[in-house]
């Protein structure tokens, strides 16, 4: 009898495998009591009930992403039962999550040899040959896959990137411009499609798609402003090349030094002045999701810190949750209430909120702390422009002009 006859998709809950392979094992069970007690049949039955035991704990691991305990479980039980396919590719999986691309290459091709047409093995087996650099031999397996499953939109995107590596621009812009039908807003395929238009002298469309790349990529995604600069350089715009260059430069510089602070914060857990620079990093970047985090750990360390409330209130303010900034801020001028900034920060939290009255006493209460801060008298003047007192927005329009003049 053998288990795991039946594949399941990648996306398989953990606890139906699990109910597939207890029932498989109480089949055995009961078999085995029906059957003569034959010394073999004990034997061949005991073996089959290993085999399904570290199948089991293998599916386990993997679940909780301890990948190299699922290894071992894998190739335990295969060396009980060697030829299952399936097993066969979550071994694989599991290292491809260890980026064991070579002995991951191994395992799908030895499960694809059990099961030729199995397309999830054959798109892991491209994978892996892309990882290893090679490019030739992904090509071939993954047009397989789209030859089996035409809708096949990973497929598609590691085929055209596998081109890409191999300078085959032409054969890669349309299976590219057909992932991007199937995943319409891949910042990657967008910036691979600009690759090969650049490369194609294409360099109006390569512009169009490095474009499309940044739009759509996250923050600080860099790759798409160097191609824009190269596009823009070979069709003579020295101007525009320069500017790009410059952001991608940049961009390079902020993800060193992004990954520098992420490695000190993972070693030193108590790190304030790392986790600060992070937090400072992030915020430049405009990344306020993760800044989050980071400065609720800064809190977690410093709790009587304003300093970090404050930066926690602007982010909160920046992805448009008013609620959450107010009450950071509150708690940042509970700390230090003779910060002007801190009241200028409430004031704006207030008027996002459409709270008028709360948000002119914030912000007479930072003028009157610093009353030489121009932008503080901006934020009154808008205010009252915007309930109507026209008067006093002129008044502070004018002290805003004064002060900003003296500034300069």
């Amino acid at each position: 009898m053998k288990s795991l006859k039946k594949r399941p998709s990648k996306n398989t809950d953990l606890n139906e495998l699990r109910q597939g392979i207890i029932k498989k094992l109480t089949i055995v069970i009961i078999l085995w009591l029906c059957s003569p007690l034959s010394g073999i049949a004990v034997e061949k039955s005991s073996d089959h009930s290993r085999y399904v035991q570290h199948i089991e704990q293998a599916f386990i691991f993997m679940f909780q992403g301890d990948n190299l305990r699922a290894i071992s479980e894998f190739e335990a039980a295969l060396a009980i039962e060697p030829d299952h396919y399936e097993a066969l590719h979550y071994l694989g999986m599991a290292n491809a999550q260890e980026e064991f691309w070579n002995k991951a290459a191994k395992n799908y091709q030895r499960s694809l040899a059990l099961m030729p047409d199995n397309i999830e093995a054959l798109y892991s087996l491209g994978v892996a040959h892309f990882r290893i650099d090679q490019w030739a031999d992904a090509v071939s397996t993954l047009q397989r896959v789209i030859e089996l499953s035409p809708q096949h939109a990973r497929g598609y995107e590691m085929l055209g990137k596998s081109l890409v590596k191999l300078r085959r621009y032409a054969e890669a812009v349309p299976i590219l411009t057909k992932a991007l039908t199937l995943t319409p807003h891949a910042a990657g395929l967008y910036h691979e499609l600009g690759i090969a238009h650049l490369n194609l002298k294409a360099y109006s469309e390569a512009i169009e798609n490095f474009k499309k790349a940044i739009a759509y990529g996250p923050t600080g995604y860099a790759e798409p402003h160097h191609g824009l600069g190269t596009a823009y350089f070979r069709l003579g715009d020295r101007e525009k090349s320069r500017a790009e260059m410059q952001i991608y430069q940049r961009l390079q510089r902020e993800f060193a030094e992004y990954e520098r602070l992420t490695r000190l914060t993972r070693a030193e857990p108590n790190n304030l002045e790392a986790w600060t620079e992070l937090a400072t990093l992030l915020m430049n970047q405009r990344n306020f999701a993760k800044a989050i985090s980071v400065f609720q750990k800064c809190i977690d360390l410093a709790p009587n810190n304003a300093t970090f409330y404050h930066g926690l209130s602007r982010a909160f303010m920046n992805l448009n949750y008013p609620k959450h900034a107010a009450e950071a801020a509150r708690k940042a001028i509970q700390l230090m209430p003779n910060q002007a900034i801190l009241h200028n920060t409430l004031g704006s939290i207030y008027a996002m909120q459409g709270e008028s009255q709360k948000a002119l006493r914030a912000f007479r209460k930072a003028v009157e702390l610093d009353s030489e801060e121009p932008y503080y008298h901006l934020n009154l003047s808008r205010l009252y422009e915007g309930i109507g007192n026209q008067k006093l927005a002129q008044e502070h329009h004018r002290i805003y002009e004064y002060l900003s003049s003296k500034k300069k």
